[in-house]
């Protein structure tokens, strides 16, 4: 199983701490030894440490809200969901019974175009001061939402209410898409051509999958563990206005690798660099052109063109339309 960055781990902790549970007995009642300098845990352990929260203070919410949400909620609503034939459905049937039964959260879903919407409010944030729940609930929707239709949804964009975290490489790793800070409201975006995707699960299997959740939610393997995956990490979380397109021996590099070792993993997985820089510049040119009033000389020049035309030119090969024309199909 995957391993767990030891700031989730702690944090884990502190919703335990906070509601007047010992650290130290919790950890010797696991079994688990933490050394000072350690940075990373076994998602096993990560799992465990979740259920002892969650049954101990019989809060599916960890503590971090205003009013606990008794163990049991979650299967609940799986179950329930489960019924339905579609993704779309499943979700607005799932925000209905979450929006039915607390007042400490709400959440809506969103089309507006080729993109969806999952939009969080939290009632109370300063209950969750390092933002641990909301992260954590996040990646379950996320999670949960691929683990029905068996397709790891690629995020576009996710959004959050406060300031960029000392922790937020760790956050790209559970994330793998741009990230924005201090907006007005937390979510994920998503194509929508996922709402229309079946439930391909069992009840039989729904019932495996809770009995061993959260650890198929915290580490189920997907393409956020990918070369191309880490690569676009890279590109996308540098600081500079300008997409950062280092040389292709940088990266290598950068993940302690050959270029000729990097070059044949990521033709394994069916990409190479250039597809993944175009990738990048397709979606970033997307967003930039639904979700703010940027010119189109300024997007040109923040995704590396030369001048305007040639970025018109590379939109029309990715969309099959001009960017004018793109924007007013989204109208």
């Amino acid at each position: 199983m995957a391993k767990v960055d030891m700031h989730y781990f702690r944090e884990a902790l502190n919703c335990a701490v906070r509601k007047g549970l010992d650290c130290d007995a919790i950890l010797s009642t696991l079994g688990i030894n933490i050394e000072p300098d350690q940075q990373r845990v076994d998602g096993e352990q990560m799992a465990s440490l979740v259920q002892y929260v969650w049954a101990n203070l019989n809060d599916e919410f960890l503590g971090c809200t205003n009013q606990p949400c008794k163990l049991g909620m979650f299967p609940f609503m799986a179950r329930h969901v489960l019924h339905y034939k579609s993704l779309e459905k499943m979700l607005e049937q799932g925000i209905s019974f979450y929006n039915l039964v607390t007042d400490d959260l709400k959440m809506k879903l969103v089309k507006s175009g080729d993109f969806a919407e999952l939009e969080f409010i939290f009632s109370h944030p300063e209950l969750d001061p390092n933002h641990f729940f909301l992260e954590f609930w996040l990646i379950i929707w996320h999670r949960f939402s691929s683990w029905l239709i068996d397709v790891k949804i690629p995020l576009r964009h996710v959004c959050f209410t406060h300031a960029k975290p000392v922790h937020y490489r760790e956050a790209k790793l559970l994330f793998s898409c741009r990230h924005s800070f201090n907006r007005p409201v937390v979510k994920l975006c998503f194509h929508a051509k996922y709402l229309g995707l079946p439930c391909v699960r069992t009840r039989k299997e729904l019932t495996r999958f809770l009995r061993e959740s959260p650890a198929d939610l915290i580490t189920i393997p997907g393409s956020e563990h990918s070369f191309k995956a880490k690569i676009r990490v890279i590109l996308i979380d540098h600081e500079s206005d300008i997409l950062y397109c280092p040389s292709f021996g940088t990266i290598a590099l950068n993940l302690n690798m050959s270029a000729q070792t990097l070059r044949r993993r990521l033709k394994v997985e069916g990409t190479s660099y250039p597809m993944i820089k175009d990738e990048i510049r397709r979606d970033l040119a997307i967003d930039y052109l639904l979700m703010s009033n940027r010119s189109i000389t300024d997007i040109s020049t923040a995704l590396g063109f030369s001048e305007p035309r040639s970025f018109t030119r590379a939109f029309k090969q990715w969309t099959g339309v001009s960017p004018s024309k793109y924007i007013r199909s989204q109208l």
